[in-house]
């Protein structure tokens, strides 16, 4: 009943908002640029409700954690048409708590034309710094990434560790899609912190409208 009533209250309140899309060029070529026509959309988890209302009528696959917590938005992505890989980047004394799983299932799902998005800093931060999950993803499935920025003319900002952002209602929802990123082919692990530093650098030029 609980996660109806979320989802519900953001359906309303995704009815108020006006979304403008810019730099859909980009998509078309990242499509071009990627294997079976892909791409992998990569946002900050401070933008996450704009993020998947944004997309309502476009199937992705993404990842939430299996939390009790996450519950509910598992479930209005679900609604919203989207596939949904249950698992967590977090662990605890080494144990690892479906993260793995959930990245290896996502990576299935893009294999097969699906778009995926992430937010490349979540579940628990720090904030604006990506973590290597959407590098592997993306050179497993050989697509490319493409910098995603829902930004909104008015929000209320929370005290989080992400700083959330929540659009208030009738807000002008401006959505930016940055241009591709197919980053080069080689050990992940020899290239990771340049991989990281390109896509951090470009989702935050696109948060700026620069597409």
């Amino acid at each position: 009943m609980l996660k109806w009533l979320m989802y519900l209250l953001v359906r309303i309140l995704a009815a108020t908002y006006r979304f403008r899309y810019y730099g859909l060029e980009n998509i078309e070529k990242a499509k071009c640029l990627s294997r079976g026509g892909n791409y992998l959309l990569a946002i900050w988890h401070q933008n996450l409700l704009q993020g998947i209302l944004g997309q309502i009528g476009r199937r992705h696959v993404v990842i939430v954690s299996k939390s009790k917590d996450a519950e509910a938005v598992a479930f209005a992505c679900q609604k919203m048409g989207h596939d949904v890989a249950r698992g967590s980047s977090r662990s605890k004394a080494g144990v690892d708590k479906g993260g793995q799983a959930a990245m290896e299932e996502m990576i299935l799902i893009l294999k097969t034309g699906i778009p995926g998005a992430i937010t490349v800093d979540g579940p628990k931060g720090p904030a604006k710094k990506v973590k290597p999950g959407i590098i592997k993803m993306a050179k497993d499935a050989q697509i490319a990434i493409v910098p995603y920025a829902p930004i909104a003319t008015k929000y209320w900002e929370f005290n989080s560790w992400d700083k959330f952002r929540l659009p208030k209602p009738f807000s002008i929802i401006n959505v930016y899609y940055g241009v591709p990123l197919l980053l080069e082919e080689g050990s992940e692990k020899e290239n990771l912190q340049k991989d990281k530093t390109i896509v951090e650098l470009a989702i935050n030029k696109a948060c700026l409208g620069e597409v």
